[in-house]
């Protein structure tokens, strides 16, 4: 045979395995049974996007929204008429990643775990041990064999009012397609996910009530007797965004003395990634450090600025007594009170004001942000200033953190919990109490 010969073969093999390797990744055509449970989907605000050789993408349909805004839907042939029967049946559940049944009857909640296994795995390591309830409720679950061994991964507990079930087991088809993002399409990685079944809720809101309750309870059970740590996610893991590199950094000696204490709790608020409310709260620490030292020199300023009025007199009581009044003042000053004075003293207002104008905050610091029972702040208000507003601000979102709800002083503010909306919502305050805190060390340098 010619080199041209082998060479026109060599070629026509590649378009072969090309061609083969496409109809692979495009995936049969759709059956006539396909095309209907597709049509059904499309019909509830979803569009299909991409067609498999086992699995079918579809994206919302929301065409105000940027594609790479707009989520991913994944489901697997196999399912797909399953999804499009019952897709209309459920709905989202804002506060985590979750879905309910419109009657509040059922939840079905996305769960993690600390471990470095995929929950799935994770779940499939344990023995679980429990006693079933006759509940009406069909609990189907795999068989795990392991050399002589074999067990049933997961559980299905009843309330002893018979009134809500519990349920770990395999993710159902129209949670996969909902809530799952399609981590796990076409993998052997088999997910799970707590089921909560209410018997008769009077509507949605009590059904999501009562599973949430719960779901709160086993898990915190699971940990506390156990030691078995499971948490609900959310629809998007809080991430506190790291501060942009650049690319060729010009370093020098440091001429900044920090203390072991501050240094630490600045490299913990860049570890915390994931944990909004504790990056936050050590920067916030950072400020409580420095808060005896700007107390001290308020204290020292006020003093000094009576004993240099040209009326002072050692010899004249009163004059003594403004003394005495200037050194109480400080010594009964409440947290926040300190805290405002040394934003007042140690952060410059023009860079303060500078900071409120960056344009990407939006409306986050305004009456209309994302975080309840955070003091608005307003560059136009002439009854405070910038930097008492700020402090009223930071000081109340320490306080959602850390304070009881049961706490009467602070009964008409919500815990600020984490994982939640508002918590993902968070990195903007997070951004204030870092430029704070760099201000108050620098500030402290002289």
């Amino acid at each position: 045979m010619s080199k041209h010969d082998d060479d026109f073969e060599f070629e026509t093999l590649l378009s072969i395995h090309a061609e083969e390797a496409k109809a692979e990744k495009s995936g049969a055509p759709l059956t006539p049974e396909e095309i209907d449970s597709v049509k059904k989907i499309e019909n509830l605000g979803y569009s299909l996007a991409a067609s498999k050789y086992d699995y079918l993408k579809f994206r919302d349909s929301d065409v105000d929204r940027r594609l790479a805004q707009r989520r991913t839907y994944l489901v697997t042939r196999d399912m797909l008429k399953e999804v499009a029967d019952t897709l209309s049946s459920y709905q989202d559940v804002s506060a985590h990643r979750a879905i309910v049944k419109n009657d509040g009857s059922y939840v079905e909640y996305a769960l993690d775990s600390p471990s470095f296994l995929p929950f799935g795995h994770f779940v499939e390591r344990v023995e679980w041990e429990y006693r079933q309830a006759e509940c009406g409720h069909k609990f189907r679950p795999c068989t795990i064999r392991t050399g002589e061994e074999e067990y049933s991964p997961g559980f299905h507990l009843t309330a002893p009012s018979g009134g809500v079930c519990l349920e770990l087991s395999e993710i159902s088809p129209v949670a996969i397609f909902k809530i799952s993002n399609g981590g796990f399409v076409g993998s052997d990685i088999v997910d799970y996910t707590l089921k909560v079944m209410v018997s008769s809720p009077k509507d949605i809101v009590s059904g999501l009530s009562l599973a949430q309750q719960a779901a709160d309870s086993l898990l915190f059970e699971l940990d506390a007797k156990h030691g078995v740590n499971f948490h609900l996610l959310p629809w998007d893991r809080a991430r506190v965004s790291a501060t942009r590199v650049p690319r060729r950094p010009h370093v020098a000696f440091p001429s900044t003395s920090v203390p072991r204490e501050v240094a630490a709790l600045f490299a913990f608020a860049a570890e915390a990634k994931d944990n909004p409310l504790f990056a936050f709260l050590s920067y916030y620490q950072v400020l409580e450090y420095y808060m005896p030292l700007t107390s001290r020199r308020d204290a020292l300023r006020r003093i000094r600025r009576e004993v240099r009025d040209f009326s002072f007199d050692i010899s004249d009581d009163a004059s003594v007594l403004r003394v005495l009044n200037a050194v109480e003042r400080t010594k009964g000053l409440s947290e926040e009170d300190t805290l405002k004075i040394l934003v007042r003293d140690c952060v410059r207002e023009d860079m303060l004001t500078q900071f409120f104008q960056t344009p990407r905050y939006g409306v986050h610091f305004s009456r209309n942000g994302p975080i309840a029972g955070a003091p608005a702040v307003n560059l136009k208000a002439t009854n405070e200033t910038i930097a008492v507003q700020t402090a009223k601000r930071v000081y109340a979102l320490r306080n959602r953190i850390v304070h009881a709800k049961d706490d009467p002083k602070y009964a008409e503010t919500p815990q600020l919990l984490p994982r939640s909306v508002e918590a993902n919502a968070l990195k903007p305050d997070i951004a204030l109490a870092r430029f704070l805190a760099l201000e108050t060390v620098s500030d402290a340098q002289g």
